[in-house]
């Protein structure tokens, strides 16, 4: 072995280590970053110099996303779902101030208001919600116009995340946030308060999201540290947003989605 595979072979071991230790942050549980701790990490975005395919070479904290057996996102494949015994998602939402960040990478809400989640007895906070354009997951190999990731952590850190796939309709939305359309910030770190709105996330959702409607799979953080280990939550009913709506997110950030990861020896799961 050469001294540049030893170091290679630490380096990636270190990762793996430091990755499984600690928590994570790009859609992680923590709902603000210091500018000096942001400045210390591999810059990372979605073009070719340091884009997807290049995450596991910017750094060793990022190496699991070239060498993860467990990678988001995935295409669905609808004949290959496996129907299982499985409980209804269940969901407590309740309005909460409004503060709107934009990382660098999407437009990102920050949640504080103690929505949760509950899986098996397992309750998940909501800790913030990001959109992607288009969507990272594919059901049978096609993309919706947009994804909303609303992502969860408990006490220990785990993490589920709840996606929902929009596509265009023929009408506006009556929920979807007027925000993203003439007050979103558009520059990198910048963040907008909102004391006197506030909003309920349960707008989001499609009616079926509180029923037996959904897939279920293991997965990771679909941006560095591509952290796995994540329990992903799709709904299988999408929702429907003017061609105006799409279009205000995309002006935006767009192409910002990760493109599809092996699925290996992974299962998807839907209730029966």
């Amino acid at each position: 072995m050469t001294i540049r595979t030893s170091l290679v072979a630490v380096a990636i071991l270190g990762a793996l280590i430091s990755v499984g230790c600690r928590k994570t942050e790009s859609e992680s549980t923590a709902p603000a970053r210091q500018p000096a701790q942001e400045e210390t990490k591999p810059k990372w975005d979605y073009s070719t110099e340091r884009g997807p395919e290049q995450w596991g070479d910017l750094s060793p904290d990022y190496v699991l996303a070239a060498i993860g057996g467990s990678q988001s996102p995935i295409d669905i494949v609808t004949t290959d779902v496996i129907t299982a015994d499985l409980p209804p998602l269940e969901f407590e939402t309740r309005p909460t101030d409004l503060k709107v960040l934009n990382n660098g990478h999407t437009i990102e809400v920050l949640a504080s208001g103690g929505s949760t989640l509950e899986f098996r007895s397992q309750k998940y906070t909501l800790t913030q919600y990001h959109f992607h354009a288009p969507s990272e997951h594919t059901i049978d190999g096609e993309h919706a116009d947009m994804e909303v990731h609303f992502v969860h952590s408990d006490g220990a850190g785990h993490l589920a995340v709840v996606a929902v796939l929009y596509d265009e309709g023929n009408e506006d939305h009556p929920f979807f946030l007027s925000i993203l359309q003439d007050e979103a910030p558009v520059n990198p770190g910048e963040e907008h308060i909102f004391p006197d709105k506030k909003i309920d996330v349960a707008g989001y959702f499609p009616p079926s999201a509180k029923q037996h409607k959904y897939y279920m799979y293991d997965g990771s953080l679909t941006t560095p540290p591509a952290t796995e280990g994540v329990r992903w939550f799709i709904c299988t009913e999408k929702v429907r947003l003017s061609r105006a709506q799409i279009e205000a997110v995309k002006k935006l950030y767009f192409h910002n989605n990760r493109p599809i990861q092996p699925l290996y020896a992974r299962t998807v799961l839907t209730p029966r």
